[in-house]
């Protein structure tokens, strides 16, 4: 057994092997790390990356930061942003259009907030895939690549394609010190599966580009990494000391262990440590140096807070912060925005309010720090909703009043980042049911958002088989900006 002595931080020998130290005694060492990770799990469960440096071209694009907004299980086109009030009532449902600060432009009654925004939004009405399920859809929004197992809800693998998050890690790298991309204040997966769904992690550019996972806390009221916090009794002194000396073991982990994913494990420390010794990367997680009358626009609710976070996340310096819908306890057969039941007093009561709200003080807010033209909003889910009410599609659960999963036409937001607001972008037909003109798709978004962010979605990446990729597959939506 490995002895460290907690004050010196030197450590005792009981026996030697391979430039001294056994490789149990190695991954001891490893499983205690400057900072307490885990290195023997993340050995077994990553892939290695790919190191060679990226050369990317810039686009024109203008944003340096993006916040994801995502609407986990699949938001209902036709009572959100695309209503269709002539349509028979079995379709178009008990909501009433309202008027925007847009002339022409019309959303959902219960967005009384967000409607004195449309002029900084485009509305996007011509989404549209094949595929009714949520791994399927959740995977093809978040990568821009159609999944290999679409008709399993699968858990993340090595040979995945990787996340928007992870490809601006690749591409771009941190900036002052702080993780490219962040996901709060969970990874999708529903209550009743045992795994997070694939896609929203780096796949086969190995876990050196997974993005960070901030966790709520306090009923989702605060935040925190998790694992990079300093222990008690640990001063920044005694962290270098430790550093030091896990440094000299990565020479020799790097020769015991050829085959294992070192390169990636140090990565991951350097961004740890960047976090823990840097006094602006923490107190971006600190909500509680925003002003009461802030945090009460953005809705002192999990969602609310999460999307303040993520504006003060992109501030610190993050790239592409990722806002999951938090986990709400509620029935796992009708779960967050997969409103197969109770779909209008769902979304009225629980699901709407919060977004209206917080949606509405993230465009007030970025725009009074200047922020709104250097950072992109993308609100999205993996589909729409079905256009008659209580048709079965995918999922038996629905009911008289509910929606089950539609992909072949719904909607997403966009704004900031050179977006021009006050537009809306293709149309669905008369019951929103399929996509009429100017079609968009999820590798479309996808390099819509690398382009606004100044990366050509043209540029290669290489998997674990030495096989060439671009960055996304589809067309940039330049009538957007």
């Amino acid at each position: 057994m490995l002895r460290i002595n907690r004050r010196t931080g030197k450590h005792g020998r009981p026996r030697t092997a391979c430039g001294g130290y056994t490789r149990r005694e190695l991954l001891e060492i490893g499983s205690l790390g400057a900072l307490g990770l885990a290195l023997p799990d993340l050995w077994r469960s990553s892939a290695k990356a790919n190191t060679a440096p990226a050369i990317v071209r810039r686009t024109e694009g203008r944003a340096q930061a993006c916040i994801l907004i995502y609407l986990f299980g699949g938001p209902s086109q036709l009572d959100t942003w695309d209503m269709k009030p002539a349509a028979p009532a079995d379709f178009r449902g008990e909501f009433k259009p309202i008027d925007t600060c847009v002339p022409g432009i019309q959303i959902c009654e219960h967005f009384g907030q967000l409607a004195q925004h449309t002029d900084k939004l485009a509305i996007v009405r011509s989404m549209h895939h094949l595929h009714p399920r949520h791994g399927y859809g959740l995977y093809y929004m978040f990568t821009g690549r159609e999944h290999a197992r679409p008709d399993l809800d699968a858990a993340p693998a090595p040979d995945d394609h990787p996340s928007l998050g992870s490809i601006v890690a690749r591409v771009q790298g941190p900036r002052a010190d702080f993780p490219p991309a962040v996901t709060l204040p969970r990874w999708n997966r529903f209550l009743d599966l045992p795994n997070e769904y694939a896609g929203e992690v780096a796949g086969f550019l190995g876990k050196t580009y997974d993005p960070w996972l901030v966790r709520a806390e306090q009923g989702g009221t605060s935040f925190a990494v998790s694992g990079v916090e300093l222990p008690d009794g640990m001063t920044f002194d005694r962290l270098a000391a430790r550093r030091s000396l896990l440094n000299e073991f990565n020479g020799l982990l790097g020769r015991l262990a050829d085959q294992e994913p070192c390169d990636q494990l140090d990565a991951l420390y350097r961004q740890a440590m960047a976090i823990v010794t840097s006094p602006q990367a923490r107190r971006a997680f600190n909500l509680n140096e925003e002003p009461d009358r802030l945090r009460e626009l953005y809705g002192q609710e999990p969602f609310g807070q999460g999307v303040l976070l993520a504006r003060r996340l992109v501030e610190a310096g993050a790239t592409l912060v990722t806002v999951n819908w938090h986990d709400d306890g509620r029935d796992v057969k009708s779960p967050f925005w997969d409103t197969h039941k109770d779909n209008f007093s769902t979304l009225k009561n629980i699901l709407i309010p919060p977004l209206d709200r917080a949606l509405s003080a993230l465009l007030i807010d970025l725009q009074e720090r200047g922020l709104l033209e250097t950072t992109l909003v993308v609100v999205m889910g993996e589909f729409g909703r079905t256009p008659r009410i209580g048709r079965v599609v995918m999922n038996s659960a629905t009911n008289a009043s509910g929606r089950d999963h539609w992909p072949h036409a719904y909607s997403v937001l966009l704004a900031g980042g050179g977006v021009r607001g006050g537009q809306v972008f293709g149309a669905s037909d008369e019951l929103a049911a399929h996509v009429k003109e100017n079609g968009v798709t999820p590798p479309d978004l996808v390099a819509t958002i690398l382009h606004s962010l100044g990366i050509d979605p043209r540029e290669q990446i290489i998997d674990r088989q030495g096989r060439s990729h671009s960055l996304a597959s589809g067309r940039p939506v330049v009538e957007l900006f």
